[in-house]
């Protein structure tokens, strides 16, 4: 063992006053130590015997009072959790190569190994990651990038399926990523020391790991980017909308296409077809384009060459399927190989109702509408149909973007929207949509420094693929309230609406409706969440918030608090300024570091009552150039409109 390299490897790893477990595993003995003083822990690793390892991520200095502390205790009671961990600071890529259990690798599989591990570094280079520590393990190699996590189960979640989407696009059938490193409390090899498995021959030896290469600026990794490469894992499409999956095939699907697949194999999540070329671009070719089948039944479609790395897996069907996504409202009875309606309900008249009575409806029933914001759509799923959601935040916060946006999604998956805006006629209620349909590779800066505009041919594609899925009330009908719902629901009845969005309740001329300002509000709010449940569609009413010397909370919406009582969800759009990070550390105790502060706004789920969720934070990332909402800065968001309309 080389001491000094395990002394450059504590300081690399463990600031100054910090404290690290080093842990030792030789055969069936475990023995562990918690040390503040760096010297001392490499002086007590060097004299170890076995496989010596290390916990790389902040500790509690809690732990220091454990009875191991500045010394090793053999089989301890306790060693670091991951409730013991303070904060994440670093994620492990590792990477082995494939080999019999229990022998260290040959020089041939740790070549492979190292092909893997140059795979994930270029693709996560240009997905803009900073640069990593990169380590020989011994038998692999590991890549460590700097980052600053908090110690959550959201966060735990994003660096497992982080791994996982790693594993899927660059794991080999020689060499694959361990997706099991993704706890905050993982050890890894102790750099320095000895990776020793099995016995020391010739063929395959006991290798000392090290650091080979350290960045001369290492810099923290955005958790965005972290959060983007974990959505890229294939998540199951929904059977009711906007498709009807059946019994989909995928091998006859590319059989059936003459899709020519070069390589086909297994990761740890599923399987893997390689193809000759990419379907977008001919000339993309070696192990550039990949479709994978996940275990769960997934699908997910990757290229990686720029120009096509924003393509899906429901790119490639469109493209071999024009009519794969079309509305169909029937599922097949597999029995009879006959259509029935998804749903059905009988008329039952009685008040009160036995068990018996009770029509079960499980999650399959519910059609939801996704919002397209990822850190949104883990959290609640989507928007409910049968639900009616408020909408509040302060001017210039994005209320009314956040909104067109979720239009423009919802046509996206499938499903048609009603718009009713009382502050904007309705040619302006379009360009705005075209404006963020058409996205900054389509828009074109003026002389005035937040103006943008779409050229003709771009307005005209999109307008075209928006015909038939969004229909803008006329404002030269007028707002009052009645006419406005009468109007939404033959607009329903006409159209199979499935989302209506109303934009604003202080537009509403609500002189029809009796009581004071208050009850007028109360009443109108109630009768939407009824129209909402008897028409089955997902309302959006977006609501100003009272005038509030403090953090906005759901209490400041306007009118009383029947308003969100009668709501089944509660969303408050956040603009990150100063006035944000300083009253969230007022009332939340949020530190100058947290994930939040990374953002430019912030969508917060103040109630959501199908599934309980509260006080939950959505980051997203403005975009000037179309007024959309990203999910991490460099995100192209893309429509079904056709670029073959500009020709």
């Amino acid at each position: 063992m080389s001491k000094t390299e395990i002394l450059k490897s504590l300081k690399m790893f463990v600031p100054s006053g910090d404290i690290v477990e080093i842990r030792a595993v030789n055969g069936k003995k475990t023995s562990s130590g918690y040390f503040q003083d760096i010297e001392k822990a490499a002086d007590t690793a060097s004299t170890l015997t076995g496989n010596i390892y290390f916990v790389f991520n902040k500790i509690k200095s809690g732990c220091y009072s454990r009875a191991q502390r500045e010394t090793m205790v053999q089989n301890p009671k306790e060693t670091t959790t991951d409730n013991d961990i303070e904060k994440r600071k670093w994620i492990l890529v590792d990477v082995d190569p494939k080999r019999p259990s229990g022998v260290s690798s040959s020089d041939e599989e740790k070549k492979e190994a190292m092909k893997v591990i140059g795979s994930c570094y270029s693709f996560l280079k240009r997905e803009g990651f900073t640069e990593p520590i990169l380590c020989d393990s011994g038998n692999g190699y590991h890549m460590l990038y700097r980052v600053e996590l908090e110690n959550t189960k959201e966060n735990a979640e994003a660096v497992k399926n982080f791994l996982k989407a790693l594993d899927m696009f660059c794991s080999s059938d020689k060499a694959e990523i361990d997706t099991a490193v993704f706890n905050a409390s993982r050890i890894t090899k102790l750099y320095g020391t000895k990776a020793m498995k099995g016995s020391n021959t010739p063929d395959r030896p006991h290798r000392e790991s090290k650091i080979i290469k350290i960045p001369d600026t290492l810099k923290i990794t955005q958790s965005a980017k972290i959060y983007k490469i974990s959505n890229m894992i294939p998540k199951p499409e929904r059977l009711q909308y906007p498709a009807y999956q059946g019994d989909f095939n995928l091998r006859d699907w590319i059989s059936k296409y003459s899709l020519q697949v070069k390589q086909e194999s297994c990761f740890s999540g599923g399987t893997k077809f390689i193809l000759e070329q990419c379907p977008f671009d001919d000339s993309h070719r070696g192990k550039d384009a990949c479709i994978f089948l996940m275990d769960n039944g997934s699908i997910g479609f990757k290229c990686f060459h720029n120009s096509c790395s924003d393509y899906t897996w429901r790119d490639v069907r469109l493209l071999y399927e024009p009519d794969a996504y079309d509305r169909k409202e029937y599922a097949r009875n597999t029995a009879t190989d006959d259509f029935k309606p998804l749903i059905e309900i009988e008329p039952i008249k009685d008040r009160f109702l036995k068990p018996s009575q009770i029509r079960q409806k499980d999650r399959g029933q519910i059609v939801t509408i996704r919002s397209g914001i990822s850190m949104l759509d883990r959290k609640i799923i989507g928007f409910n149909k049968g639900e009616l959601s408020i909408w509040s935040g302060s001017n210039g916060s994005g209320k009314s973007s956040v909104l067109s946006q979720l239009a423009l999604y919802a046509a996206q998956q499938g499903f048609r929207t009603a718009i009713f805006s009382g502050e904007l006629p309705s040619y302006k209620v379009l360009s705005w949509l075209q404006l963020q349909a058409a996205g900054r590779a389509y828009t074109r800066p003026t002389e005035h420094e937040s103006l943008y505009l779409v050229d003709e041919p771009v307005r005209r594609a999109v307008t075209k693929w928006l015909e038939g899925k969004v229909f803008i009330y006329n404002n030269d009908f007028g707002a009052n309230f009645e006419s406005v719902m009468a109007a939404v629901k033959s607009c329903i009845s006409e159209n199979k609406i499935d989302a209506v969005l109303i934009d604003n309740l202080m537009s509403l001329c609500l002189s029809g409706v009796p009581g004071d300002k208050y009850e007028k509000q109360t009443a109108i709010v109630t009768e939407l969440s009824n129209f909402a449940k008897n028409q089955n569609v997902h309302i959006h009413f977006v609501c100003h918030p009272r005038k509030s010397l403090g953090f906005l909370r759901k209490d400041d919406i306007s009118g009383s608090a029947d308003l969100t009582n009668a709501a089944d969800n509660v969303f408050i759009v956040h603009r990150v300024g100063n006035d944000f990070r300083k009253k969230t550390a007022e009332m939340f105790g949020w530190k100058p570091d947290n994930q939040m502060y990374d953002f430019s706004n912030v969508i917060e789920v103040c109630k959501n009552r199908d599934l309980g969720v509260i006080d939950f934070f959505a980051g997203t990332y403005f975009e000037v150039e179309s007024k959309s909402f990203l999910n991490y800065p460099e995100e192209m968001k893309r429509y079904d409109w056709s670029k073959e309309d500009l020709l």
